[in-house]
């Protein structure tokens, strides 16, 4: 199996800004005060710099693609240094 780091990276990075996303989405769904303070606060720890602004919301897309990134491309480096060649 070869996996290619950028391209894993890219991929994985996309997937979590869709999952981003899907979280803005949610919060927007969410009519109860202390579960949208609970997401609010989950999402300021997740992402620093955020905030419900248009600059914040695409400072936390970026973290997201950046998280994202960098989490598949060591999930590629990881099997690329760990998992069996197949000969």
């Amino acid at each position: 199996m070869n996996h290619s780091l950028k391209k894993t990276g890219h991929i994985v990075g996309v997937l979590f800004v869709a999952f981003f996303a899907l979280c803005m989405f949610w919060g927007l769904l969410l009519v109860d005060p202390a579960l949208k303070e609970l997401h609010r606060n989950l999402l300021l720890i997740a992402f620093p710099g955020f905030s419900f602004t248009a600059i914040g919301i695409v400072i936390g897309a970026a973290e997201s693609y950046a998280y994202g990134w960098l989490f598949g491309a060591l999930y590629a480096w990881l099997c690329k240094v760990t998992c069996a060649q197949g000969k």
